[in-house]
């Protein structure tokens, strides 16, 4: 069975009349910017693909090629996957995608713009959005989890050569709250002992601090967001640590900003102890997980001179 067509075997077969469907399995708005002339749009990311295929075409029986944006996506291949298992007896591949129909030189309908949009973040200082910004914490312990938030105060980056070179992120520690509990006289109970010195110390350390030095693309950067590997320290507590961290950084049509960033924060390494089993004995019910999983979601706009 045939898994594959290249660019120049699909321009001959088109131009012959071949009896061939030609599927662009991208979302919408990429099949809208440019596409293989005649080719029609089934977005296989979405739970409806078959069905919106087989408006298409319903007889199992009609050859396929399916296409999508480059030889390093995999969304045709899992588009073949699911044709074939759903009964569709010849179903090929275009050989790495819209790019590889471009590279050769042949046409697309419905703009000229590149197959694979191109990221590109414009240096600058980029001025962090407190009210679009937020941090969202999750910590344990031998009961189950809590969850909450904490404001993002201030902060700006530097972009420089497209990744961030520089620059801090403030949170307001007396901000924090918890989302999951309830019983309002629970919750208020909880916020005060996170506040207290037994863990944050809010009252003497009211801020918390990350300090950007650098970063470094990574392998994981997509047509669609820039993963970099930062480098910088986290001053909590009075304390400062350094604190690589992984950042997904997205541009927005806008010109912003979208940036989130996912870790485990070990706070014992900022002098928060309290309930670790690595500090103390006999907690019983007291014992309460080092780790506090830390998801940051930041928007930023370059700031205007």
């Amino acid at each position: 069975m045939l898994s594959s067509i290249s660019a120049g075997e699909l321009k001959s077969l088109l131009a012959a009349g071949g009896p061939v469907c030609l599927i662009d399995v991208l979302p919408p708005e990429y099949y809208g910017e440019c596409h293989i002339p005649g080719a029609s749009n089934a977005c296989v990311y979405e739970m409806a693909f078959l069905e919106n295929l087989a408006k298409i075409v319903s007889d199992r029986d009609t050859p396929l090629v399916v296409y999508g944006a480059s030889a390093r996506s995999r969304e045709a291949a899992v588009a073949v996957e699911k044709l074939r298992r759903a009964g569709y007896r010849e179903v090929r591949e275009l050989a790495g995608g819209l790019a590889a129909w471009r590279a050769a030189g042949y046409g697309g309908e419905a703009g000229e713009g590149p197959a694979v949009p191109e990221i590109a973040i414009a240096d600058g200082g980029y001025v962090l959005d407190s009210a679009a910004s937020r941090l969202e914490w999750m910590g344990r312990n031998l009961n189950g989890r809590h969850y909450g938030t904490i404001a993002v105060s201030g902060g700006e980056v530097q972009m420089k050569k497209g990744g961030p070179a520089g620059g801090s992120i403030t949170l307001d520690m007396g901000s924090i709250a918890d989302v999951d509990l309830k019983d309002e006289g629970y919750n208020r109970m909880l916020v005060s002992h996170l506040k207290s010195d037994d863990f944050f110390d809010v009252a003497t350390y009211p801020e918390a601090v990350y300090v950007i030095n650098g970063s470094e693309l990574l392998p994981e950067a997509s047509s669609c967001s820039l993963v970099y590997r930062v480098m910088g320290s986290l001053e909590l507590r009075g304390v400062k640590r350094e604190l690589p961290l992984t950042a997904e950084v997205a541009p927005q049509p806008d010109g912003q900003l979208k940036a989130r960033v996912l870790c485990d924060l070990d706070r014992t390494r900022w002098g928060a102890i309290y309930g670790s089993g690595r500090f103390f004995e006999k907690l019983g019910q007291h014992l309460v997980s080092e780790i506090v999983t830390v998801e940051l979601f930041l928007v930023a706009k370059m700031r205007r001179n």
